[in-house]
């Protein structure tokens, strides 16, 4: 079990935390809700000897502006919940985080951090085309999500960074998230697929954004899927296709929650019933 010897900090501004992560540099672990660190220190997957918590800096907060969404990194799932001016992917992904517990402590910010079988949150963002917001040292940048994974728990972020908010500029017209987990109400996800949309006046693929999460450590964006259907009407064929290339290149986890082959086929079965669903109307 991890010893924290330096300390709990709980700092209320950014630039403390900042001044904080200098000073511990990777002796430190950021947390906000708090639901992601309990599983990977009591995994010794992490062993931090201090604990930074984000709990009083003033990043719990949703912008709406007139064609984009800006959500604070420390910002409640609960608080999503029954905001109707949120694409369509991200509500449902709320929805689908089961216990209303959760829901209060979980954060949208700690969610992007969270490996499988977690990180539906992101799994949706990525279909949302989502920038994050990172601050540090030298000031703040902006990195694309499907750009911020680059292995197990290894992202684009600097040592001296944080996350502050999560940004969706110009969120497409249509959305959708689905997962499967093991009972109906309740489990870890055994794999999930968010899709967003633009279709042009003729009804083909103007952009197309498609992520799946829950098959690999991280939710990762289907490149070839989306080249695959963009400029094109979505026809039967074309659905049918498209499913066969979720995983290219993609290495699927094979453990006691579900084999590699079965999340490759429930991933393309939620693919196929999403657009499925928008061919018809829905």
């Amino acid at each position: 079990m991890s010893l924290i010897t330096s300390g709990y900090f709980a700092p209320v501004s950014v630039r403390e935390v900042l001044s904080l992560k200098r000073r511990l540099r990777d002796k430190a672990l950021i947390v906000a809700g708090g639901t992601a660190a309990v599983q990977l220190i009591s995994k010794m997957i992490v062993e931090p000897q201090a604990i930074i918590s984000l709990e009083k800096v003033p990043l719990d907060y949703v912008k709406m502006r007139a064609n984009s969404v800006e959500i604070g990194a420390t910002t409640p799932l609960a608080r999503l919940i029954h905001r109707k001016d949120l694409p369509d992917a991200l509500k449902k992904a709320v929805e689908s985080i089961h216990g209303l517990a959760l829901k209060d402590m979980a954060t949208v910010g700690g969610n992007i951090f969270t490996p499988a079988p977690a990180g539906d949150i992101a799994t949706a963002l990525l279909s949302l085309d989502a920038v994050l917001i990172l601050r540090g040292a030298r000031g703040t940048r902006s990195v694309q999500l499907s750009k911020f994974y680059r292995g197990p728990l290894q992202f684009n972020i600097k040592p001296d960074e944080i996350l502050t908010a999560v940004r969706v500029n110009r969120p497409p017209r249509m959305s959708a998230f689905l997962k499967q987990t093991p009972w109906k109400y309740s489990g870890p996800t055994i794999a999930s697929v968010a899709v967003g949309l633009d279709l042009d006046k003729n009804g083909k693929t103007r952009r197309a954004m498609v992520a799946l999460g829950g098959l690999t450590t991280h939710p990762y964006r289907a490149k070839k899927v989306e080249k695959m259907i963009t400029g094109k009407k979505l026809s039967e064929q074309l659905i049918e296709g498209a499913a066969q290339h979720l995983t290219d290149g993609v290495e699927v986890i094979d453990d006691a929650l579900a084999s590699s082959w079965y999340r490759m086929r429930v991933a393309e079965v939620l693919f196929k019933r999403i657009l499925y669903n928008i061919t018809a109307g829905g």
